[in-house]
């Protein structure tokens, strides 16, 4: 059978595919005897890919925005990596540099549903819930009557940074916009309960992480910030690389790789939160006032307003060309990579409850082979197959606006070049968040005694390592009950931690372990001068004490916070 989007082989760059000559659209149209409207969005899908990238049967990594924000689609930038990456899982390819015209078709169509339709948010395993199901009361501090109400509290990167001065003071003040400026000649420790009254009675926070500190207890709170969702308004400056200057000292390539998967990472968790991640420090501020003076919430910002193309929902849609792959492996029992047209029946039914018709499945063949409808008519539908690509085009265009029907259990393990550990659509006990890089705590200590206790566990470790919180760790902290994050004295953590803020944000059911760095401490080929053990122990420092306020137990050692995991996994 013709396919109607020939795919890159598995491993193939997307030069090699373009150079290859059965690398191409074949004629297709999307098929008249579907709904209205999955006929609309199926011509949409097609119209939109044919003007960007014309007979391609695949669209490199860099065109994936423009092609969305074609058909109206804003997806924000870790959705798009997270698509192509879990492509590259899902296809088992060595690369993630291209989605093929199938995987495109669904992430288009189910992006445009969750648009329509509303956006499903992920629900955490851990989540912290009392016992008649309420989420657990946060223990705030009370906030006095006399402390000042402002509007705005500006956060973030402070010195030497001067852009409270340069830029958000003078427009805030033409805003009529009150603020509060934590960032003072002379600090007293008599400001640190002024300063956190103002942070809680504001009605914004805006935060900016910029490029010339290393802004470690800023993208910690940040982050938390998100994981509690408050109104939060970002922004990033990427760092300009290895052999910058903070605080005048060089940063090495490997403390630029950690500064850089730390902002990374911190943009990933506020997007899936639905927050938009700003460059302009005067957008952000004019989206700011629109935000005091509509009483919206952030995520209601639209495209105009900030002049970026992000969309400010976030979609896990990783997962439904994941289960695309179950439903199509679990009926491929020959490993062919090919299904019978009676077997895509069958996938189609457990993907979305509904039954394919007979008409459908012959309109398909007809479609794309080119048949004869009377041919097409006599043929059995065991003869005739459809490869993955196919699979995914026949179910975008004939999948209804309802929602995918989701099974409680992985119908199969999904074969995606990665050890059973880092599927992510199993429920465990246990997260082995932390410290990755120099580090052997997992092996040595935690997975030794969380065997012996008969407990699950995921561990990150053994996933590619990625400047991004990849999918599989985003959907495997969703399907666990206890979050343990070990922040070792063997590495900078600053993602690490981050992570560990946001979970705990969010109120899920965390167990921290915070080592310090040592003052002689060398990482890797690097000696950390003082001023940069002082910033990563003072990030340190600044996550175990909101651990402490919102009651996150946190230890120094690691055997006692595996201990503790334990506890609360057998008294669930």
């Amino acid at each position: 059978m013709a396919a109607a989007v020939p795919a890159p082989n598995n491993g193939a760059t997307a030069a090699a595919a373009s150079r290859d000559p059965a690398a191409s659209l074949t004629t297709w149209q999307p098929n008249r005897s579907v709904t209205r409207r999955s006929a609309r969005i199926a011509r949409e899908v097609y119209s939109a890919w044919y003007g960007r990238v014309g007979t391609s049967s695949y669209i490199p990594s860099e065109k994936v925005q423009q092609l969305f924000n074609d058909m109206q689609l804003y997806p924000s930038k870790s959705q798009v990596y997270e698509m192509l990456q879990c492509a590259k899982e899902c296809a088992n390819r060595s690369s993630a540099a291209y989605l093929t015209f199938g995987e495109f078709c669904i992430f288009a169509t189910e992006l445009k549903r969750c648009y329509e339709r509303g956006i499903p948010r992920p629900i955490q395993l851990s989540r912290l819930l009392e016992r008649d199901g309420e989420d657990k009361k946060r223990r705030n501090r009370r906030v006095s009557k006399g402390i000042p109400k402002y509007e705005v509290f500006l956060g973030g990167s402070c010195n030497p940074t001067t852009w409270r001065h340069d830029i958000a003071i003078p427009m805030l003040k033409r805003l009529g916009i009150t603020y509060y400026n934590p960032q003072v000649s002379h600090w007293g420790p008599e400001l640190i309960e002024l300063e956190h009254q103002a942070k809680q009675n504001a009605a914004v926070l805006f935060f900016v992480i910029d490029n010339q500190t290393r802004s470690v207890a800023s993208i910690i709170e940040a982050a938390h910030m998100s994981g509690r969702h408050r109104k939060l308004i970002l922004v990033i400056h990427a760092y300009e690389g290895p052999g910058q200057k903070i605080w005048g000292e060089s940063i090495s390539p490997e403390e630029f790789e950690d500064l850089t998967t730390g902002q990374m990472v911190l943009q990933d968790l506020v997007e899936r939160q639905g927050i938009p991640v700003f460059e302009s420090i005067p957008i952000a501020l004019n989206c700011t006032a629109k935000v005091l003076r509509e009483n919206i919430s952030v995520q209601e910002l639209g495209l105009k307003d900030y002049a970026q193309p992000v969309k400010m929902a976030h979609v896990q849609l990783g997962d439904k060309l994941i289960k695309l792959r179950e439903a199509f492996d679990a009926l491929d029992t020959t490993n062919s990579g090919e299904l019978c047209l009676a077997d895509v029946c069958m996938a189609f039914r457990i993907l979305t409850n509904r039954n394919l018709s007979l008409a459908d499945v012959r309109s398909i063949v007809a479609a794309q082979t080119g048949m004869p409808g009377n041919e097409v008519k006599d043929l059995p539908l065991e003869q005739l197959h459809v490869n993955f690509e196919q699979f995914c085009a026949i179910v975008a265009e004939f999948k209804s606006c309802e929602k995918w029907a989701i099974s409680p259990r992985p119908l199969r393990s999904l074969q995606l070049g990665a050890p059973p550990n880092c599927q992510s659509n199993c429920v465990r006990d246990v997260y082995l968040g932390g410290s990755c890089r120099a580090s052997t705590w997992r092996e040595d200590i935690a997975i030794p005694m969380l065997k012996k206790s008969g407990l699950t566990y995921f561990n990150p470790q053994l996933c590619s390592w990625s400047k991004r919180l990849i999918p599989i760790e985003a959907a495997a902290m969703d399907n666990t009950y206890v979050l343990l994050f070990v922040i070792s004295n063997t590495s900078r953590s600053l993602a690490s931690m981050a992570v560990a803020a946001h979970y705990i944000g969010l109120g899920c059911n965390v167990v921290l372990c915070v080592q310090q760095l040592l003052d002689d401490c060398i990482l890797g080929s690097d000696k950390l001068s003082k001023q940069a053990v002082k910033d990563y122990n003072r990030g340190r420092m600044y996550l175990s004490d909101l651990a402490n306020r919102e009651g996150v137990p946190v230890f120094e050692s690691v055997s006692e916070s595996v201990e503790c995991v334990i506890q609360k996994c057998n008294s669930r």
